[in-house]
């Protein structure tokens, strides 16, 4: 079984909120999809795809597409970014589309690309992680900071850690490439405001 769900850490301890997912949860529920509160699947039957992505690659970390993530991890890493959600202004500036339409259009469109997936070796952002159990067995999140740079709580960063510290115990991480992920990020406030998570 899968669980979908976005965690939340009054007490700004995302790695906690993460462990105490799998903790909280029967062995029944082989896999969780962590995912940012400000996501959003855009295709109805994302869930039928998902269970399928999981039973193909039982033992990777799985994330996926999206429109917009940390611009230190989209510029270490062009490959959880998708290029169709880019709209140019009459300055021929480059902006991520606002409107919902391009979004849907550019979910519809991966479908093409279904259960197919691309290994991801740079920086990974966690605004979607699909986790084995059996992963989380042997390699629990953080919950304390591990960055110095990331400020005094654990929010920022833990996707980080975790990523390439299964990264360095062989286990994959994997896009998935049929599907994408609406992200809001920041989109009013700017990529540099983090006071919600300090």
């Amino acid at each position: 079984m899968i669980l979908d769900i976005s965690p939340y850490s009054t007490d700004k301890n995302l790695g906690k909120a993460y462990n105490d997912a799998f903790r909280n949860t029967s062995d029944e529920v082989t896999h969780i999809c962590f995912r940012d509160g400000d996501t959003c699947w855009l295709t109805p039957d994302y869930g039928v795809h998902l269970a399928e992505y999981v039973r193909l690659y039982p033992d990777a970390v799985l994330t996926c597409w999206t429109n917009r993530i940390n611009e230190r991890a989209e510029q270490q890493s062009k490959m959880q970014v998708h290029d169709g959600t880019r709209v140019r202004d009459n300055q021929h500036i480059v902006r991520i589309a606002t409107d919902m339409t391009t979004h849907l259009i550019a979910a519809q469109m991966q479908l093409k690309d279904l259960y197919n997936v691309t290994p991801l070796h740079g920086f990974v952002s966690g605004f979607c992680m699909v986790i084995p159990r059996s992963v989380w067995n042997n390699n629990k999140f953080a919950e304390q900071q591990v960055y110095s740079d990331r400020g005094p709580t654990n929010m920022l960063g833990v996707d980080n850690d975790f990523t390439n510290r299964i990264r360095a115990a062989w286990v994959p991480v994997l896009r998935m490439d049929g599907l994408y992920m609406f992200h809001i990020y920041r989109m009013l406030q700017g990529d540099h405001d983090k006071s919600h998570l300090l």
